[in-house]
């Protein structure tokens, strides 16, 4: 009996434990599973996030073939078509990134369209990519500032014999300076960002006097408004506000003016042809049409190239004499007006509408007028600074405007937009208005301005505040306008 009992208990232990042995090789099958699942998933989430992030770093790569071609188009070099193969963008041991770029076309001449792709090699040895992404980028040239009516991109120099001068904005990168303390500058806003280092920080520096309009263009501005990267040199007032002027001085935050070039190609497409070389400005009689042909559009002379061509005029030189030129489109020329002698050319637009000429050389002029009724024009002029005119014009004279005998310059519609220096020496103005105030020029900029008109001129320099400067865009660069990721 005991020997019965004995056995029965041995075998429900055998039992016990052959149960704990099944479930421990269950349980360590699932934890084994488990952790295999882990492991896996682990391996997963590892693998995803690796192609994440090298998926980024071609999608980033991509985007800097697109910036660097919105580089190089800013750089001038409007003719690119893109890298032309890949270039590497960084590398290590274990992957590198380039960029493919191309540029086409858009549907004007001021748009370019960029494709970029961006790869990932990973390792850094392999020729497949492991990942790959493209972006496309619209870019046009445009501007977010506007001329203004005396505009310098460096310095504006008044001689001592300038009595008044009138503008509505001024804007000025450097300094201005006034040379006697009978010269009158009036204006309803100054901006002068730098200073003359030569006299005590002076934004606005010399010995003439700043005077506020007797009325305001702006509705509700009642005081000259001043705004100074640093002083106010004149006073009154000085650095203070009164109640004829609000100033600003040593302000911290204006920005220059990076550039006034206005390529021929902002308003000039492909629609534009060539002409006889230059024989619409060097034939004809008194009166003459530019284009010879109007609505032929054939105002390129002699190509649509750029500098100075020798088969236009007299070796580059066109001489326009007294005659009237009417402007019924847009124009490019390479050539200089008037280089080997000065002349005194009419001006007119017939249309409501801005009209540009686009001088690749200097301009040469005694006197120059536009018609009364004159739609606004503006030249924009690439010459450089001419070393005959060192001995009149400090600051250069790519454009100069002299005088002629009792021949009075009257332009309210012309204005001139030089890369280089604008040099007014000794002019006479005159108006057909009987108005004492009445503009004889509607604007004038460049990168110096020398401002010597005649102290007898009938009327003083008085720039027209009606003139649509805001039609004059400077500080023109590719920006980009519309992003997609293909």
């Amino acid at each position: 009996m005991n020997t019965s009992i004995c056995r029965i208990k041995s075998f429900n232990h055998s039992t016990e434990q052959g149960s704990v042995i099944v479930a421990m090789l269950m349980v360590l099958l699932f934890l084994s599973t488990m952790l295999f699942s882990l492991v896996t998933l682990a391996n997963s989430n590892l693998s995803r996030s690796r192609d994440r992030i090298t998926l980024l770093q071609a999608q980033y790569s991509a985007e800097s073939g697109a910036d660097a071609a919105i580089a190089v188009l800013n750089s001038g070099n409007t003719s690119y078509t893109g890298s032309g193969g890949d270039v590497q963008v960084l590398a290590s041991t274990q992957y590198r990134a380039t960029y493919n770029v191309s540029v086409a076309n858009g549907s004007t001449v001021k748009e370019r369209i960029i494709t970029a792709v961006g790869k990932v090699y990973s390792p850094a040895a392999s020729t497949t990519p492991r990942s790959t992404r493209t972006v496309r980028v619209v870019a046009q040239r445009s501007s977010t500032t506007m001329a203004t009516s005396i505009l310098s991109r460096n310095i504006i120099d008044v001689g001592s014999g300038v009595k008044k001068i009138t503008g509505k904005d001024v804007f000025v990168n450097g300094f201005i300076i006034m040379n006697k303390n009978t010269t009158d500058l009036v204006a309803e806003n100054i901006t002068v960002v730098g200073k003359n280092t030569g006299a005590s920080n002076c934004s606005i520096d010399g010995s003439g006097d700043l005077v506020k309009p007797s009325s305001f263009t702006n509705p509700g501005q009642t005081k000259t408004k001043l705004l100074l990267g640093y002083n106010n040199c004149i006073s009154p007032p000085g650095n203070i506000s009164n109640s004829d002027f609000d100033v600003f001085p040593n302000q911290t935050n204006l920005t220059s003016v990076q550039s006034t070039y206005i390529p021929w190609s902002q308003y000039m497409d492909g629609t534009y042809t060539n002409a006889n070389n230059c024989t619409d400005w060097t034939s004809g009689g008194s009166i003459r049409q530019i284009p010879g042909g109007i609505g032929s559009k054939k105002t390129h002379y002699p190509d649509s190239g750029s500098s100075i061509s020798t088969t236009c005029g007299t070796s580059g030189d066109v001489a326009l004499g007294s005659n009237q030129y009417n402007i019924t489109d847009n124009v490019h020329i390479r050539a200089s007006f008037c280089a080997a002698s000065a002349c005194d050319p009419t001006f007119n637009n017939p249309t409501a509408s801005v009209k540009y000429v686009f001088v690749e050389g200097t301009m040469n002029f005694n006197s120059v007028k536009t018609v009364a009724g004159s739609g606004p024009i503006v030249f924009v002029t690439y010459g450089t600074d001419p070393a005959s005119k060192t001995g009149s014009c400090p600051y250069g004279g790519s454009v100069y405007i002299g005088q002629s005998g009792s021949g009075y310059t009257n332009a309210p519609a012309l204005y001139i937009l030089a890369m280089n220096g604008l040099c007014i020496d000794g002019t006479k103005f005159d108006s057909t208005s009987s108005d004492p105030n009445a503009p004889v020029f509607g604007g004038i900029g460049g990168k110096n301005l020398y401002i010597a008109s005649s102290p007898s001129t009938p009327r003083p320099l008085i720039i027209d505040p009606s003139f649509p400067v805001n039609q004059i865009p400077i500080d023109l660069a590719w920006r980009e306008t519309l992003y997609q990721r293909l």
